[in-house]
């Protein structure tokens, strides 16, 4: 546990908790190590705990009702998640795959209620993550209303990069595991838009494509370009 430590703290989230208040939680994380392709966990199941990814990235899918699969989202190193069925104690919304070997930290349920028993003032912390999961769900109404296409698929791309905004864009580069029709259904477009999309973002130097895979070489540079979005 004690080498992903530092890992698990890079979340801007997490990072913020006091010192005290991340050892305690640490000291009820376990470790659950799964392979390439395993489920974590699938929709309509119960939540069972509250996970960190120390090494690894997963994959969070929905199917839709003719079968195809849509990438929610990508959650690499630092990213926690996991924390809406601790409270609401209702089943999990998506589908969550391991798309490389990954090693999750994960707080069980119980731990997790007895946790936020001792240290009620950890409270306003998990309010500000949850915050930041509705802040995302509107920026992605607000974006379909006034953002041109080339916009929406920029924001896209960020919000996978940044684990939907645990983490600040780095500037080293990041190759994101998805199909250009995964990324046309996000913003409601066509496999052709979003190749032509692309190729201007390659032209720009922003974004390289590769069969089934897109590499953003330096996703701050992508961010500064596009921040005002």
């Amino acid at each position: 546990m004690e080498k992903f430590k530092p890992v698990l703290a890079s979340s801007t989230w997490f990072g913020a908790i006091p010192p005290y208040l991340q050892e305690a939680m640490f000291d009820k994380m376990r470790l659950k190590h799964l392979k390439a392709g395993q489920q974590l966990h699938a929709k309509g199941e119960d939540g069972v705990g509250f996970y960190g990814v120390c090494e690894g990235r997963l994959r969070v899918v929905t199917v839709g009702v003719d079968g195809r699969e849509m990438l929610f989202a990508l959650l690499g190193p630092g990213t926690w998640f996991g924390e809406i069925s601790m409270f609401d104690d209702l089943p999990r919304t998506h589908d969550n795959f391991c798309e490389t070997n990954c090693t999750v930290a994960i707080i069980q349920k119980n731990a997790f209620k007895a946790l936020l028993e001792q240290f009620p003032e950890l409270y306003p912390h998990f309010t500000r993550l949850l915050c930041t999961r509705v802040r995302s769900a509107f920026q992605f109404i607000d974006s379909s209303a006034g953002l041109s296409l080339k916009h929406q698929l920029v924001k896209r791309l960020l919000m996978l990069t940044t684990s939907y905004g645990q983490h600040l864009p780095k500037h080293n580069a990041i190759t994101l595991t998805l199909s250009q029709e995964s990324l046309a259904q996000m913003i409601n477009s066509s496999r052709q838009t979003v190749n032509q999309l692309l190729g201007e973002l390659q032209q720009e130097g922003l974004v390289k494509r590769h069969y089934g895979k897109i590499t953003i070489p330096e996703p701050d540079t992508l961010f500064s370009r596009y921040q005002f979005i």
